[in-house]
């Protein structure tokens, strides 16, 4: 779909809605790790959104997505605009570099998906340590600790959705270009 145009046409409109609220979704079936981190799918339907559908898509659906999640919380709500931008680049970058030739590979997959994923980690880590140690005026040696749980737990969350999102886009994208969904 991606290649094909760069307008934003109905079906893409609905194409990213649809990813949209697959990140919603499932950003709710989550373990939570003690106060301040958690181990969710959301993720995996982001670097899935940009596998499948490319760049634009896949940044969007992630961003709106995950926003939308923290519509739910009021703890999340003023940083929705900072999800909206960490999250668009696991999609974004997830279908720049398996689009990237034109050529779809398991490898370019793996690699998007990584990209995107740990691109993700770095910027979430670097909002957090400036949020808690700058804005909120905790002690540096807290925020550090806050910061190992939540990279502990933000790697296994972006080995979760490399693993899930490569073997799930190889499992559908056969069905979605029959269906004539994809182009690529």
């Amino acid at each position: 779909m991606e290649k094909t145009s760069n307008r934003f046409t109905v079906r893409r409109l609905a194409v990213t809605g649809l990813l949209s609220a697959l990140v919603f979704v499932f950003s709710w079936i989550q373990i939570p790790i003690g106060e301040v981190a958690r181990i969710h799918l959301g993720n995996v339907f982001c670097a899935l959104s940009g596998l499948l559908f490319g760049p634009l898509t896949g940044g969007l659906a992630s961003g709106f997505g995950s926003m939308l999640f923290d519509f739910t919380n009021p703890l999340y709500i003023a940083e929705s605009w900072i999800t909206f931008i960490t999250k668009f680049f696991i999609g974004f970058l997830a279908g720049l570099i398996a689009h990237r030739s034109g050529n779809i590979s398991l490898g370019r997959d793996v690699l998007g998906a990584s990209v995107g994923s740990v691109t993700y980690v770095a910027l979430y880590l670097l909002k957090s340590f400036i949020m808690k140690f700058y804005i909120e005026g905790q002690a540096l040696g807290a925020v550090q600790t806050q910061l190992v749980t939540k990279g502990v737990t933000s790697l296994i969350n972006a080995v979760l959705a490399v693993v899930v999102s490569v073997l799930l886009a190889k499992a559908v994208r056969p069905a979605l270009r029959k269906a004539g969904i994809l182009s690529d």
